[in-house]
């Protein structure tokens, strides 16, 4: 995936980016996404000089697009059925079943933030051009 971007201010070693709302009339996700902030950090890439103003073309590869999508949220929901399974295995009732499901959601999500931390720099968007 490839957007252009412009240049909002250069760091030492990051440079933060800002896209324009308005080109996010037409995308289909726009009531998901439009409350999200529109700046954001990412490394200065070496031998690069970007100035404050500038436009750049920023990319996130494709497959690590959607395996960021899936660790995000799609694991965080599979994690359900073995903690509803779990639950169920405890106590034998719906409600701890329920409970071990919602559960198991929190741990799919707090091994997602783990992930992500220890592995920061490999999903970031990386500028281009």
């Amino acid at each position: 995936m490839r957007k252009k971007m412009s240049v909002l201010s250069v760091g030492k070693d990051k440079v933060t980016l800002g896209c324009d709302k308005g080109a996010c009339e037409g995308c289909k996700a726009h009531l998901f996404c439009s409350s999200q902030k529109t700046t954001f950090e990412v490394a200065k890439p070496a031998g690069m000089d970007i100035k404050s103003g500038e436009e750049v073309t920023v990319e996130l590869e494709s497959g690590k697009t959607v395996f960021t999508v899936f660790m995000a949220l799609g694991f965080p929901m599979l994690m359900f059925l073995p903690g509803y399974f779990f639950g169920s295995a405890l106590g034998g009732s719906e409600l701890y079943s329920f409970l071990g499901g919602i559960l198991g959601v929190v741990l799919g999500f707090a091994i997602s933030a783990l992930f992500f931390h220890v592995k920061k720099g490999k999903f970031e968007p990386k500028v281009v051009s």
